[in-house]
């Protein structure tokens, strides 16, 4: 079975603009290329899990949404990401089945790619991310960004381990398998 890092899309690995159709607004870090590269070079299958509620909302279409990620996956390297994941559900939706936090993304991963799911990782920046690794049985790792609403208060207490950047989460995973 294969270890995965799950990662939540906007304002994880990208800068959250609400419903984003412009690709020329799509911000990478600089170093995320890099760290995903030792993520894998450290044997993790690595995943992208994203809620765009805007497709149920009418303010975007699913191909709005395939665009930015085609512009994602070009800026940080194809090779590096299995899978993205997606629910286009939206919140108020009477069933939610696949959205963030349901582990439905994650437990379809796992079984398409033999993961798991104990010793995989999933990154956020959301109560939604936190409750989704949890559910699905992973270690998750909250980005807090320094925020104090009532989101990040209750992520805090529910995560794994707490980060402030993508660079100090993935540094989290790394670190143990560098000693």
């Amino acid at each position: 079975m294969y270890r995965a890092v799950f990662f939540d899309r906007d304002d994880t690995l990208i800068k959250n603009i609400p419903y984003l159709k412009n690709e020329e607004l799509i911000e990478v870090p600089p170093g995320t290329k890099e760290y995903m590269s030792r993520l894998k070079k450290a044997g993790f299958l690595l995943f992208i899990v994203s809620n765009q509620s805007g497709v149920a909302r009418g303010l975007l279409t699913p191909t709005d949404v395939a665009k930015v990620n085609r512009i994602l996956l070009e800026k940080l390297g194809r090779t590096f990401f299995e899978k993205i994941y997606l629910s286009f559900e939206g919140p108020s939706q009477e069933i939610n089945w696949d959205r963030k936090p349901q582990p439905t993304m994650l437990w379809t991963a796992a079984q398409e790619y033999n993961l798991d799911l104990k010793k995989s990782f999933f990154i956020g920046d959301r109560l939604a991310d936190v409750l989704c690794g949890r559910n699905g049985g992973c270690k998750t790792i909250f980005i807090d960004w320094g925020r104090k609403d009532l989101d990040a208060f209750i992520s805090r207490r529910l995560a794994t381990f707490i980060a402030g950047s993508l660079f100090e989460a993935i540094e989290t995973i790394l670190a143990p398998l560098n000693r």
